[in-house]
Parts: structure tokens; C-alpha cells; sequence
């Protein structure tokens, strides 16, 4: 069954990442990952970092780099409020590796000035770039 398409803006403080119609969006809510069809409920969630898996019409699909941030929709429109957003062909793989090194360091050896949850939220961030770019 073909759903009729709806907007989905996915914005940052900085640019508008994606603004096209698709057919669905999975977003990493807090408490899980969700879906959204055209007509959903109105709908507000907060949102962790993640994965977000889009289908355009047509059945073409695209995923992003999401982090923390908020998504609403009215059943028309899907805004979606993210700290960061970034397609696969924007992030620089080796840098990630970089963070994930660093966060796993800062875990591991735990010196008595680190922020253990910056560290955590750092490392599963540096872990879900890498995901993407590695498909």
C-alpha cells in the first residue's frame, strides 16, 4: 500500500540538512526508535543520537547521522530539531576514529576531571558516524 507523501525538514542550528517529501522517517527517540507515516498523530518526541532512516517516494531510501535534538509532526509535516545532522558522505571517517579512540581512552584510564556521561555520549557518537559511513 502506497502512503501519500509528507514533508520532512531536518534542520540544525547551522543549515537545513534535508527538506523533501518522503513516505516514512525512523528516528532514535529516548526510549527507542519510532516510525512515522503520512497522517501520524500529532506527535513530539525528544531524540538521542541515532540513525535516521529515511524512505523517499519511490522507495528510495537515505539514512543520517543524527544527535540529540527533538521531532515533531502534525500528520503533514515532520520537523526535525537535531544538535547535529550530517548525510554519510559527510563525515570524515578518520576523525571519527579519532573521537572513538579518544572516548574509549578518557573510559578506560577515567582521570578524576572527566565528565564519564560527555565521555559516553562522545563515544556512542563517534560509534554511529562510523556505522554509517561503513554502511
Amino acid at each position: 500500500m502506497e502512503t501519500e507523501p509528507f514533508i520532512l525538514d531536518v534542520v540544525t542550528l547551522k543549515r537545513v540538512v534535508f527538506s523533501e517529501p518522503i513516505e516514512s522517517v525512523v528516528a532514535a527517540g529516548t526510549v527507542g526508535y519510532f516510525g512515522i507515516l503520512a497522517g501520524h498523530t500529532p506527535f513530539v518526541s525528544s531524540l538521542q543520537v541515532g540513525i535516521t532512516k529515511i524512505t523517499k517516494p519511490g522507495g528510495e531510501k537515505l539514512s543520517l547521522f543524527t544527535s540529540s535534538g527533538f521531532l515533531m509532526t502534525d500528520g503533514k509535516k515532520v520537523i526535525l530539531l537535531a544538535e547535529a545532522a550530517e548525510r554519510p558522505e559527510e563525515i570524515d571517517a578518520v576523525r571519527a576514529q579519532r573521537a572513538k579512540e579518544r572516548a574509549e581512552k578518557r573510559l578506560t584510564e577515567r582521570p578524576s576531571d572527566i565528565d564519564i556521561d560527555r565521555a559516553r555520549v562522545a563515544l556512542l557518537r563517534a560509534i554511529t558516524r562510523l556505522k554509517l559511513t561503513r554502511g
